[in-house]
C-alpha cells in the first residue's frame, strides 16, 4: 500500500492489509442494493464480490476502484516545477497536481486536462513514472489508485483556478533540494505509519501533518512537501535528485522498476 523505502516490512505488510480491508468495508457498507435493479445483494467469494439476490438480475458487483492521475509538471527549460497548495495542507506544505480520470479520457488526456484546467499550464509530453493504492481517503471514495506522472510543459504563465487551489507556484531544483533536506523523513515515516494506521481503522484524532515533519536543528523549512509514504513525494525527489547535465549532456530522468506498492 505504501512506498517501498519505509523501514519497518511488517509495519508495511500490516498497513496493506488493513487499507485492503478497510476499502472492502466501506464499498460492502455502500452496496447493499443492486444499482441495476434495486434489490438486495449478497457477499460471495469471501467477499471480493457480491451479486444481486433478484432472479431476473443476477447483477454481479465488484468493488469500486477511483483511478487519480497525479503529476509532477516539468518546466526543462528553466529547470523548475510546478507545485500546488490546497486549503486544507497545513502552512507551507506543497505537493503535485492531481485529480480524477474522466469517463472515455485517457491517462495523459487527464493529466494535460487537470493541469490545464487547474493552472493554465499546456502539457505537452507525458511520461509514466509509477502508481500507488490509497485506500486512506474518504468513504465516499476509500479505494483510490494514484497514477504518477511527469508531464512536461509547454508553457509557464500560470492562471491559477482559486476554487481548486489556494495557490500554484514555479519551484526551482534548488529551492526543491533545499527543502527536501530539512526533513527528518525517518521519523516522519514512523509518525505517518501510526496516522494512515489510524485512518485505516476509521479514526480520526485530528493529528496535525505538521507533526510529521520536524525540521532539524530548529530550523524553519521554507516549504515542505508529503512524506515518503506518498507518492507525491517520490515524483518531487525523484526529479530534484537527478541530475540535469552529465559532461554537458542531459540526461533521463530514472524510474522505478515497479509501483510504490508492497500489494
Amino acid at each position: 500500500m505504501v512506498a517501498t523505502d519505509w523501514d519497518d516490512e511488517r509495519a508495511m505488510g500490516d498497513l496493506a492489509i488493513a487499507g485492503h480491508a478497510r476499502a472492502l468495508l466501506e464499498w460492502h457498507g455502500s452496496s447493499k442494493f443492486c444499482g441495476n435493479c434495486g434489490g438486495k445483494t449478497v457477499p460471495m467469494e469471501a467477499g471480493r464480490r457480491k451479486q444481486c439476490t433478484n432472479e431476473s438480475c443476477k447483477k454481479r458487483v465488484y468493488p469500486r476502484i477511483d483511478p487519480v492521475v497525479i503529476m509532477l509538471v516539468i518546466d526543462k527549460e528553466n529547470d523548475c516545477v510546478l507545485l500546488s497548495r490546497q486549503s486544507r495542507f497545513v502552512p507551507r506544505m506543497w505537493s503535485c497536481l492531481a485529480g480524477f480520470i474522466e469517463p472515455g479520457e485517457s491517462l495523459e488526456e487527464a493529466v494535460r486536462r487537470e493541469t490545464w484546467e487547474e493552472t493554465g499550464i499546456e502539457v505537452g509530453e507525458v511520461v509514466y513514472h509509477s502508481s500507488q493504492p490509497w485506500p486512506v481517503g474518504p468513504s465516499s471514495m476509500p479505494c483510490q489508485l494514484m497514477v504518477g506522472f511527469y508531464a512536461y510543459a509547454k508553457s509557464q504563465v500560470l492562471n491559477v483556478d482559486k476554487e481548486e487551489l489556494e495557490d500554484a507556484q514555479w519551484h526551482s531544483r534548488e529551492d526543491v533540494k533545499k527543502a527536501l533536506g530539512f526533513a527528518d523523513y525517518k521519523k516522519a515515516q514512523r509518525m505517518a505509519a501510526a496516522k494512515v494506521g489510524q485512518m485505516c481503522r476509521g479514526v480520526e484524532k485530528g493529528q496535525s501533518l505538521s507533526a510529521d515533519f520536524n525540521i532539524e536543528n530548529g530550523e524553519v523549512a521554507p516549504m515542505f512537501f508529503p512524506g515518503p509514504f506518498a507518492i507525491a513525494n517520490h515524483l518531487i525527489s525523484s526529479w530534484a535528485n537527478q541530475d540535469t547535465l552529465v559532461n554537458g549532456v542531459q540526461t533521463q530522468l530514472k524510474f522505478p522498476s515497479s509501483s510504490l506498492s508492497n500489494l
